[in-house]
């Protein structure tokens, strides 16, 4: 029998760690419901994320919380150059070609990431104490609060900017109907390269968080590529808020499934919540059938 205390452990850190899944999919999910394109290498972009922070932190010192805006711009510039150069010969000639250049992407960057910094994973210190807060009935810790605190602000931002902005609202318009897009004035192309630009800074400033928290190798692309992809089908696609509440319930879901069968099966959890809400609500719980957010 598991301890009442375990149960709502798992829970609180479940929920801390759901808001770094959110800014993950969020990225995903920009990309999918702009660009109809399902992006492979976005995990494998993440794991850059988290080793640039790695490396940052370092070689200077600098938290990984500054070294995240580092990772950000960074993964941001490859987003562009990727769309500039490869994607905009392929996107809107059918699936298969972005999925071809963006697997073959993907594992370049895993070679890339094995090339320097060999198969052996590493973490960034976070700066602060490893303190936090007892609630009574959960401990809440100090890195995983900033951390949290620090995805919420993300997705915030996120979501002011595609609200507020013109360019914001130009990317939803687009995401609503391109060719009317067009017609409108609005340089669709452009809104194509800042929106995968913007889909993998967040993918790099997720990468840059989880390095606080976990261990990160070369090869975690392909894992949390599959929570992206859960918390987008959980969430539903043009979600902001569903990609929130889909984080959090992956969160919970995988420490609750962790403390009951193992931590080997954390994956296995992931894909059983994706498979599930395909099988049951493809749409999603806050699914629009667009992108750009609500």
């Amino acid at each position: 029998m598991v301890a009442g205390e375990l149960i709502s452990q798992s829970i609180v850190n479940g929920i801390l760690l759901g808001g770094i899944y959110a800014v993950a999919a969020l990225g995903l999910s920009l990309v999918f419901g702009i660009m109809d394109i399902v992006n492979l290498a976005h995990g494998h972009m993440l794991m850059v994320g988290a080793y640039v922070a790695i490396l940052v932190f370092a070689a200077t010192g600098i938290t990984p919380l500054v070294g995240m805006f580092i990772a950000m711009g960074l993964l941001f510039a490859l987003g562009v150059v990727l769309q500039k150069v490869l994607l905009k010969h392929v996107v809107g000639e059918g699936i298969e070609q972005p999925i071809i250049v963006l697997f073959g992407l993907a594992l370049i960057l895993q070679n890339i990431g094995q090339l320097v910094l060999g198969g052996d994973a590493r973490t960034a210190d976070l700066g602060i104490p490893g303190s936090g807060i007892d609630l009574g009935f959960a401990f809440l810790s100090l890195p995983r609060t900033v951390t949290f605190v620090v995805a919420v602000v993300l997705i915030a931002a996120t979501w002011a900017f595609l609200q507020y902005t013109r360019t914001g609202q130009a990317i939803r318009a687009t995401a609503q109907n391109r060719t009317a897009a067009r017609y409108m004035g609005i340089d669709t192309d452009r809104i194509y390269v800042l929106t995968l630009g913007i889909g993998t800074a967040l993918a790099g400033a997720a990468g840059a968080l989880l390095s606080m928290l976990f261990p990160i190798d070369p090869f975690v692309g392909w894992s949390y590529l599959l929570k992206a992809f859960a918390v987008v089908v959980l969430g539903g696609v043009g979600s902001i808020l569903g990609t929130l509440v889909g984080g959090v319930v992956l969160g919970v879901s995988e420490n609750l499934g962790a403390l009951y069968l193992g931590g080997g099966y954390r994956n296995v959890v992931s894909l059983l919540i994706f498979l599930g809400v395909l099988l049951l609500k493809p749409e999603g719980l806050f699914g629009s059938g667009g992108g750009g957010g609500e």
